[in-house]
This record gives C-alpha cells, structure tokens and sequence, in this order.
C-alpha cells in the first residue's frame, strides 16, 4: 500500500475522509434535529438520502408542532421520517424510531391486516384504526391516514396518526355510563309500576280513612276541624253547623269568626298566630254563640300539629269542646273561695295579732318551751295568712279583678331584699345571690317581689336533700332576668307544661307526696309576669333540680 500511495498522499486522504465523516456527521445532525429537510436511512445497502420536493421549513415547523403524529414510510415498510410527537407517543428517542420497521410497533393480532391496507394504499388513500405497542408493553388505539408522498428518491407512504386513547376512554365511560342508564332506567320503570300500584291501594285507603274521619268527627259531641299549614281552616264536622246554624257551602269554613263572641276575636287570634308561628299546640277558651237559643257559651278550644317525616306541618286537627258549665261552676267556686278567703282574714289576722302581743308579754319572762310554741304559732299562722292571700289572688286575677300599684323601682335592691327576708325563713338553705349590672322596672314592686318569694320559697321547699339554693339576675338587650336554681326533685318533661296550671302541684305524681301548698303558687307567679309584660320558663329534669327564671322589659332612668 506504500507502493501506490506516498506518504503525503496518504495524510491528504485521510484529512479528505476526516472532513466527510464529520460532514456526514453534521447532516445527520441537521436531519435529526430538523434544520434541513432531508432523511437518512440505513436499507442494508447503505446509507440512502431522502429528501422531500419543495419541502421548506414552514412544512416542517407545521410537522413538529401539530397534535398529530407524522411518519414517512419507504416501499419496505420502513420509517423514514417521524416527528417528535410520535417520539413523545412512543416513548422513544428519534434515533430509535427512524430506520425501524413500522410493523414492529403494531399490534400482533393487526400486523396481517396493516400489511393488506400498506399494499393498497400505494394506489390509494385509505383510513382506520389501528393499536401500536410502547417497550412497556402499553397499548395505544390510533387512528392512522396513508397517503403518497413524492420524494426525490421515489414515492413514500406519509401516514397522520392520531392518538385515540382519550376518545376511546371516552367511549368506555360513554358505554358504561348508557349501560349504568339503561339499568337505572329499566329499574325506575319497575319503581314506577310498584309506586303506581301503591299510590291506587294508598288512595283507596285513604278514602276510606277519609270517610271514617268524617263519620266518627260527624258523631261526637265537640266541635271538630282541620286546618292547613297556614291556619285556614279546611273542614268543620257536622256538629259545627248545627251548633252555629251556618250553611254548609265551599269557602263557608273562613267565616268561623263571626260565631265568636267579639270580645274574644282579638285573644284567640293571637293565640293562634302564636301557634302557627310557633308549631306548638294551640290552646285558648273563647265564646261561640249557639244558633238555636242565640246565647253565647264558653269553649275550650284544642288543636295539635300533624307533621310528615321532615318534621314540617302539614296540618291541624282540633277541637272545640262546650265548657259553659264548667266555666259557671269554676266561677261559683271562686266565688266561694274567695268568700271564705274573706272570712278567714278577720279571725287569722286576730290570732296573729294576738299571738304577737303574747310574743312581747311573754318575751324574757317564760320558759323556752312556751316562746318555742308561740313561734310555731306565729309561723303556722303566717303560712296560713299567705295560703289566704294566694286564695284571694287567684280568684282576682280570674275575674279580672287583681290590682297592681305601678312604680319605677332598682330590680336588684329589691331582689336583695328579698333573698335577705327568704333567708331567715330557713336554716338550712344558703340562698346565693349573684347580680349583675342594676336596671330599673316598671311596675308594681310588691306583686314582682312576690314572684321572687314564690320561686326562692319552692327551691327551698322541693329541694329538701339540699343544703343551698342559687339566685342570680342578668340584664341585656333592655329585659332583665331573676333565676332561681335548686337541687331537688326535679319536674319530669311530662309535667312541665301544666305547671302554670291553678291547684296543680309537681310532687302530686311522686312516691314523696308530703310538700305542702295548694298550687297556686307558680298561676300567680305567672299572672303577675304576664301583667308586666314578661315571661316565665322553667328547666328542669326529674331527680336533677329546676331552675326557674322570669324576665322583664326594664326602663330607661335617664
């Protein structure tokens, strides 16, 4: 070989074979990066040169940066060209995909089938779908375009793939979700067959319970009635029309207030909002006037609210039950009572008076056991002369007749007071007071303070096992409220609502039924709040204590 060629000879061919390989080198950097319009492929006879007739860098930036995926294929089937988003697809590098047989990235089961559509797709344009497989074994639906592509070294196939995965997924969910449907729906049909055949069984039983409603509302002896959500009422029985003489007729329901005595339109409407606003039952006496003799008589009306499932009123029923009678008889015992009430002052107040003046005689100059038994005296007839006073207050504030003295008077100098005289009433009792910032009341500060002394006297009294009793007072938001709490027996749910009640007594449903007292205590109580403006409410449950509270509307001093 040294013959042929000298040394210098040889030195300049191999710069010559230098400069072309890194030239060669260059293009096929250029190739692959995009800068020049051209493709290399390896065939097996060499490397072949592709490059596409009046391409310009245009076409290829629209290439690469299309959604799309973009190959060329050579006669044989191999990938000439791809751009990068068939690499990103793929998940493989350019140099890995240029030069490989396409059919290597389909699915085994479409190989046979790609292979009869590339054979025809020289000829023509032809479409479908087919699935191509990543390293990983991951499977990738496409929908692929063939067409010929004029290229300076012959015709190649260009195919536009377009990933489906998405629209597939799609279609999955699309499938799942009318499959899903067509369940439900065919479920729903059999719900609606079922409720239909419920809803005509349910009619049918509620016509029946309709006409046993209105048989036995139509034979009892009280005024009966519904109402709706809204206090309209919507149906009288039978017993309504005879009682009043109305006519029976759509719309005759709403004229029920011309049956009521016109002094009592304006309480038992409001006792009714109350109830409607409210959602609790609705209780009130009122006068209707009787057709047939064209007097007014006194009912008790009654009327409890219906609820659905939701806990939301759907209707009232109520009734209206002729309490005449008893309302006379009730005015001819208060009567007697408060006869007798008048009666019993004179001789009580001489007995106490008299007792007082042998306390004094006596005072220093007798033997213990006598001042013990004049102080039981004195005590026993105190107990009697407030027993005397609640008799004659009740029997007032039911006819309308209690008087009150109204004043502007400090609510906490007279709750001090107060828990100052309840304290030596009792030795074993601590009455604690706690108050809060003074305000001032309107009203009558004898009859407050009596409210006071009822509610102290009863935590004493139903709180035996006890060895305190709390008192406070908080003034907001211009009303102020007196709390009285005790640790005693307690007052069940049951009880609570009849408390106010005239001669009603907690203890009387106890095994322990040795309190004294009538029960006219807590109906003063809250005849004397109501005067003023006020309310009373009570907590309490059964073996736990109570504590009982009245609040007031305060006034401005300044």
């Amino acid at each position: 070989m040294t013959d042929k060629y000298s040394n210098t000879e040889l030195e300049a061919l191999v710069a010559g074979l230098r400069q072309q390989l890194q030239e060669a080198t260059d293009t096929i950097d250029a190739i692959r990066t995009g800068a020049i319009d051209a493709f290399v492929v390896n065939d097996g006879n060499g490397p072949q040169l592709y490059t596409l007739k009046s391409a310009d860098q245009t076409y290829r930036v629209f290439i690469e940066t299309m959604n799309e995926s973009a190959i060329t294929l050579n006669s044989e089937g191999l990938i000439v060209y791809c751009n990068t988003g068939f690499s990103e697809v793929m998940q493989m590098p350019l140099s890995k995909l240029i030069g490989a047989h396409f059919t290597d990235f389909i699915k085994t089961e479409q190989k046979s089938l790609f292979e009869e559509i590339l054979s025809d797709a020289w000829d023509a344009d032809d479409k479908g779908e087919i699935i191509l497989v990543r390293n990983d074994g991951t499977q990738v639906p496409f929908l692929f375009s063939l067409t010929t592509l004029e290229l300076d070294e012959g015709i190649a196939l260009s195919i536009i793939l377009t990933d489906l995965s998405l629209q597939k997924e799609n279609e999955r969910q699309l499938l799942q979700k009318n499959e899903e449907l067509e369940a439900a729906k065919a479920f729903t049909d059999q719900l609606n067959d079922e409720l239909e055949e419920k809803v005509k069984e349910r009619t049918k039983e509620l016509l029946v319970s309709r006409e046993h409603f209105r048989f036995l509302a139509d034979h009892i002896p009280v005024i009966a009635w519904t109402a709706q959500p809204d206090g309209q009422v919507s149906y009288f029985n039978k017993r309504w029309y005879e009682y009043t003489g109305m006519e029976q007729h759509p719309g005759s329901e709403k004229n029920w207030i011309d049956a009521l005595h016109e002094d009592d339109v304006q309480h038992t409407l409001e006792a009714w909002n109350k109830a409607l606003t409210t959602g609790e039952t609705y209780q009130v006496e009122y006068r209707f006037k009787r057709a047939e003799d064209d007097t007014y008589r006194w009912h008790f009306g009654n009327a409890v609210p219906y609820r659905n499932e939701e806990g939301q009123i759907v209707s009232w029923f109520g009734i209206s039950t002729d309490i005449d009678y008893q309302k006379k008889e009730m005015e001819k015992k208060d009567e007697f009572i408060s006869m007798v009430s008048h009666e019993l002052k004179t001789p009580v107040t001489s007995l106490k008076g008299f007792t007082q003046l042998l306390m004094a005689i006596l005072k220093g100059n007798s033997e213990p056991v006598v001042s013990e038994y004049l102080g039981t005296m004195n005590n026993q007839i105190n107990k009697l002369t407030r027993l005397i006073s609640d008799l004659l207050d009740a029997t007032r504030f039911n006819g309308g007749q209690l008087q009150f003295d109204v004043e502007t008077f400090a609510f906490n100098k007279l709750a001090t007071e107060i828990c100052s005289e309840m304290q030596l009433t009792t030795n074993k009792h601590l009455i604690q007071l706690q108050l809060d910032k003074d305000v001032f009341i309107r009203g009558d500060r004898n009859r407050i303070g009596q409210v006071m002394i009822n509610l102290i006297s009863n935590a004493i009294k139903y709180s035996p096992s006890a060895d305190r009793v709390l008192v406070h007072t908080k003034a907001e938001n211009g009303r102020v409220d007196f709390c009285v709490k005790d640790f005693g027996i307690g007052i069940s749910k049951l009880e609570q609502p009849k408390l106010y009640t005239r001669f009603f007594r907690a203890a009387e449903n106890t095994h322990d039924n040795t309190f004294p007292g009538m029960g006219l205590g807590l109906y003063i109580s809250m005849a004397i709040v109501a005067k003023h403006d006020g309310t009373m409410r009570v907590e309490s449950e059964l073996n736990q204590g109570s504590s009982f509270c009245f609040t007031l509307p305060v006034v401005d001093t300044e």
